[in-house]
């Protein structure tokens, strides 16, 4: 092909000197090649829709306009369908034609607007044929194009009237349906002149069905269609009296420069197929149905330079399309729940086990329990639909036969022309993931070549808005009466008000706004989120009539609530009582928002579920922050408050969420929303708990009184990952179990206690003293021990030293049961405490760890508990689920490291690793370890008496080369923390976390990690967790 009669530079965006030999192969046979959105810095290759790919609708520069329909022209001549002469005698003509036709106009190029010289070609029956197919074959989101030669032209160039599109498209479409034995085909109308927006339909799709927002904010029907139902309506469509999730829209043709007609779609094309499946009679009952065809009406076709914007084009479906998306989809018809309990899903057969017992629905249980169904679902679905089709005789191809032969085309395509089909793996990789073939292809190359399919430049409901007062012609309704087709006036409500003054007209018709109720969550991991989705679901689905909005604690503005909304907010914490991310910047807001709101919030309703863990201190601080700002706003607190639920007791806690969200949703229809209080409801989340725990054996115990010292264990159960956190439960001793239960009035420890629930029937006095409630506490005074008059200056004295004051005072005879019931219920239960384990078990050997344990005096584990505790003793235990730095022994990128105090721990555990590896590695390979690349720069500050602690594991990694920087700060009367060091060596920081990429790991005090995150962000000149995202980790005692 001369170099001279085609430009490669305009309209095609690769350079020809990529040094890919597919590339050359390409760009050799497909002269145009269209701008994919993707540049050297930026890939659009996976989203769904590109930002900038070509469009219909647009006038493009004459340059381009010759450019491309030579290009064209070339493209008929290289497949035979014209000869040499032909092509060259027929190139001049369209040359001609495009000279003849030009004219000065807006043009679009590169998605700007500027005046240039645009034209327009007409093109013959053969040329727009040919140019379909190519157009078909060159979809990159279509697995079908195996089929392009057989797609069928149905050319209605000569119709200019909306009334003829629509007859038109009703009678032709009829006949390529062909009584379900589909011919491919496409309904080409007229292209768009220079001086038009050219001819368009409203359906996105010749059949649609119907979406209509209720009063209660759900939706019936298609929710894709919402907007476009509410367009027709609005332009005079009276939907049916007794409305459906299945019904059929009206089809609405507009021709250039023409108004709107619409016409109800024939009996013989509305019929629906019932979605029926032959081994579940349960199925049949859900109603599910389809439409039998697709034909999508809102794409145009872009050919040589000419753009064709009302080309309906008719195909079949393949199951997947209809089974496992439209049907599917969540943001559709969201059929998959109906379907899981048509194949047998049953909640109660789940709530019959222990670990379920408080799940209400599929989305309550883990997840691979829902996916497990979900997935079931799916596929039986998908079957349902293929089988459907086939009973009906309408043609529908199933996934793996279009995806083999998909697979075969490109093949045989690219043994034959040197290089693969152009392909969006988001589109061609069928749902079902893996096992269907396609979904192994990859690599596919990202171009797109002309002719092709594209989106419509304009909305055709905007278009009509903006011409309609410059239109002399009216919208019409069509009617069939016999053979003849009869226009009626379009007269429905608002069809011909202005749409400005329509949105005012009808907002002023609308009842009274609604309530709304505001959901947000702040999650360090899944946790919140999960509730708070959980919850989201409840209120949209159970409180009718409200508005719902969703999202982070970031996203929540205080201003923009209204005197009568609700605010449900599920907050975890993270750190030494901080905002997780997601809530870090409505924290930094609540001085301002105390400072500078006006609105009154006494009439807000408020309710807070906080997510914390018992065994870290702060518990719920974030909950508790929270909560306290709107308290101070004056709000009315509903359904309890605030609730503190605990994910030591249960990870993820079903049992109180539930009763929370039972009581909102009774506060948000009108009850009274009250949370109903059980005695028992906490002792059954702690047995819960203990369910979780193991016993570990002491090995060993070092700690000297002021030293921190380390304790060896061995563990019974599972092995301990490195940098994981322990919870260690500080059992009462047997002497003061004995004295608890004396001063009750027991004479058998074993006595089981009068629970009415089945998780504690077995429950004796010695295991609930021994095991649930914290004899040591010092707490505040329990109810039991205010009401009696011997409970002044006991302020300082434990439980226990209350129970025996308290029992003195009393005569046997008052120790009824049921006092001792309210005595062992007021008493505060018996928290873990979590410690970072200080080993690796690779280096110490398996099932054992190592903890590192600061002494603090009468400290209820460290101190009171440890006291009793001697080698060969056990201590129950519970591995943590989930750690921040749990990823971190595996990460080979430069590391900086910054401890102090027992924050060491965790960096101990993470040099014992590191040591073993480079050991064993040293001992099998002459080649430097793996970690001799990455290697840590460590920061630790440290008390005196800890040192041989610290320089016993730093001077063994440092033998090992593991570490490029030891920073080791003991104590000193300067008071320089090991914080101001960093400054010191920001050169190597800045290296190791901008150009290396390496990663930050701080554990320390607040005040220590507060201090860290400003000299880090001082040297990196911007806040550092912002710049440095997953890679900065953070963990406060």
């Amino acid at each position: 092909m001369p170099s001279t009669e085609i430009n490669h530079t305009r309209g095609a965006t690769p350079s020809p000197q990529c040094p890919f030999v597919e590339y050359e192969r390409i760009l050799e046979k497909n002269p145009i090649l269209a701008p994919t959105g993707c540049t050297d810095k930026f890939c659009q290759a996976g989203r769904l829709i590109h930002s900038d790919e070509p469009k219909v609708g647009e006038n493009r520069p004459l340059e381009v306009m010759q450019n491309e329909a030579v290009a064209f022209l070339w493209q008929l001549w290289q497949d035979g369908v014209y000869t040499e002469d032909c092509y060259l005698e027929r190139r001049t003509q369209v040359l001609e034609e495009i000279a003849r036709s030009a004219k000065q106009t807006i043009v679009w190029e590169q998605e700007s607007k500027r005046v240039d010289t645009t034209s327009i070609w007409t093109q013959s029956p053969e040329e727009l044929r040919y140019g379909l197919r190519l157009a078909w074959r060159n979809s990159r989101k279509c697995i079908m194009r195996s089929r392009y030669q057989e797609l069928e032209l149905c050319d209605l160039r000569h119709i200019h009237t909306s009334v003829g599109m629509a007859t038109a498209l009703l009678e032709e479409v009829t006949k390529a349906f062909n009584h379900g034995q589909i011919k491919p085909t496409v309904f080409v109308f007229p292209p768009k002149s220079v001086d038009g927006s050219g001819p368009m339909f409203w359906n996105k799709q010749v059949l649609n069905f119907a979406g209509y927002e209720l009063e209660d904010g759900s939706i019936m029907g298609d929710p894709s269609n919402v907007k476009l139902t509410q367009d027709i309506v609005d332009l005079g469509w009276t939907p049916p009296r007794a409305k459906t999730r299945w019904d059929l829209l009206p089809i609405v043709a507009m021709a250039e420069n023409d108004a709107p007609a619409l016409v109800e779609v024939p009996d013989d094309l509305r019929r629906l197929i019932e979605i029926q499946h032959p081994d579940y009679p349960s199925f049949n009952e859900l109603g599910l149905r389809w439409y039998q065809f697709p034909a999508l009406s809102r794409l145009g076709f872009d050919i040589g330079g000419v753009q064709y914007t009302a080309t309906p084009f008719i195909g079949w479906y393949m199951d997947a399309e209809i089974g496992v998306r439209n049907l599917a989809d969540t943001f559709r018809f969201n059929a998959l729940p109906e379907v899981v309990k048509a194949i047998g899903f049953d909640i109660d057969a789940y709530r019959a086990k222990s670990e379920y017992a408080e799940v209400q629905e599929l989305e309550d249980l883990p997840d691979y329990e829902q996916l497990r169904w979900q997935s079931r679902a799916q596929a039986e679905l998908n079957y349902a639909v293929r089988w459907s089709f086939l009973q009906q005789g309408v043609t529908c191809v199933g996934t793996l036969a279009a995806s083999a032969d998909w697979c075969q085309f490109d093949d045989e395509h690219a043994a034959k022309k040197g290089y693969r089909l152009n392909s969006d793996p988001y589109w061609l990789s069928p749902p079902q993931g893996s096992i269907v073939p396609v979904w192994h292809r990859g690599g596919a190359p990202n171009y797109q070549p002309k002719p092709m399919i594209c989106r419509n430049r304009y909305d055709p409901v905007n278009s009509w808005q903006r011409r309609k007062g410059s239109t002399d012609a009216d919208p019409v309704f069509l009617i069939r009466k016999g053979n003849e087709w009869v226009t009626k006036p379009l007269t429905g409500f608002l069809a011909d008000i202005p749409s400005r003054k329509r949105r005012k007209l009808i907002e002023s018709q609308k009842k009274e706004k609604p309530s709304t109720v505001h959901i947000y969550y702040c999650s360090q991991g899944t946790t919140a989120r999960t509730l708070a989705e959980r919850l989201h679901r409840r209120v949209k689905r159970n409180a009718r009539g409200l508005q719902v909005t969703f999202g982070s604690l970031n996203a929540l503005d205080l201003t923009q609530i209204e005197a009568s909304d609700i605010i449900l907010l599920v907050a975890s914490t993270t750190g030494s009582g901080a905002f997780p991310a997601n809530g870090a910047d409505f924290a930094k807001a609540m001085g301002h928002f105390c400072e500078s709101l006006k609105t009154d919030f006494s009439r807000v309703r408020l309710s807070v579920f906080g997510v914390g863990d018992s065994a870290y201190p702060n518990f719920n601080a974030a909950a508790i922050t929270t909560y306290n700002l709107f308290h101070q706003l004056n709000v009315l607190p509903i359904a309890g408050g605030l609730i503190k639920a605990d994910v030591a007791s249960e990870t993820l806690p079903l049992r109180m969420f539930n009763h929370w969200s039972d009581a909102v949703e009774s506060a948000l229809v009108g009850g009274k929303g009250e949370l109903s209080s059980d005695p028992e409801e906490s002792f059954v989340s702690h047995a819960e708990m203990l369910r979780n725990f193991g016993r570990a054996t002491v090995i060993s115990k070092t700690c000297s009184g002021a030293d921190d010292g380390l304790i060896t264990l061995t563990l019974d159960g599972i092995e301990c990952a490195d940098m994981a956190h322990l919870r260690l439960l500080p059992t009462n001793s047997a002497s003061h179990v004995a004295r608890a239960i004396t001063a009750l009035g027991i004479s058998d420890p074993q006595l089981l206690m009068p629970f009415s629930s089945g998780a504690l029937q077995q429950c004796s006095y010695g295991i609930f003293f021994t095991r649930f409630v914290d004899l040591e506490d010092r707490g505040k005074l329990p109810s039991w021990a205010i009401e009696s008059n011997n409970n002044s200056g006991h302020e300082k004295e434990s439980i226990l030293e209350r129970l025996e004051q308290f029992s003195v005072s009393l005569q046997p005879s008052q120790l009824s049961l049921e006092l001792r019931h309210k005595i062992c219920f007021g008493c505060p239960l018996l928290r873990p405490r979590a410690f970072s384990v200080a080993s690796s078990s690779r280096y110490i050997g398996e099932k054992k760890v190592e903890l590192l344990i600061k002494p603090h005096r009468r400290g209820r584990f460290s101190d009171i508990y440890l006291s009793t505790l001697q080698p060969g003793g056990s201590i129950e235990y519970a591995i943590v689920p989930a750690s921040p730095a749990s990823f971190l022994p595996a990460v080979q990128r430069p590391l900086v490291v910054i401890s102090t105090g027992s924050g060491f721990a965790p960096v101990r555990s993470l040099l014992q690793q590191r040591i073993q590896i480079a050991r064993e590695w040293g001992e099998e390979s002459s080649t430097p370890h793996p970690f001799h690349t990455s290697p840590i720069s460590l920061f630790a500050g440290f008390r005196l008496v800890d040192e041989s602690i610290i320089h016993a594991v730093v001077d063994l990694a440092e033998s090992y080369s593991l570490l490029d920087l030891a920073c080791l700060v003991p104590s000193n009367p300067e008071k320089k923390r090991v914080q101001g060091y960093l400054l010191d060596k920001r050169d190597t920081i800045r290296a190791k976390l901008v150009e290396q990429e390496g990663y930050v790991y701080v554990c320390g005090s607040a005040a220590m990690t507060e201090g860290v995150r400003a000299n880090l962000s001082e040297i990196l000149v911007g806040e550092v967790k912002q710049i440095m995202g997953e890679r900065y980790v953070e963990e406060v005692f």
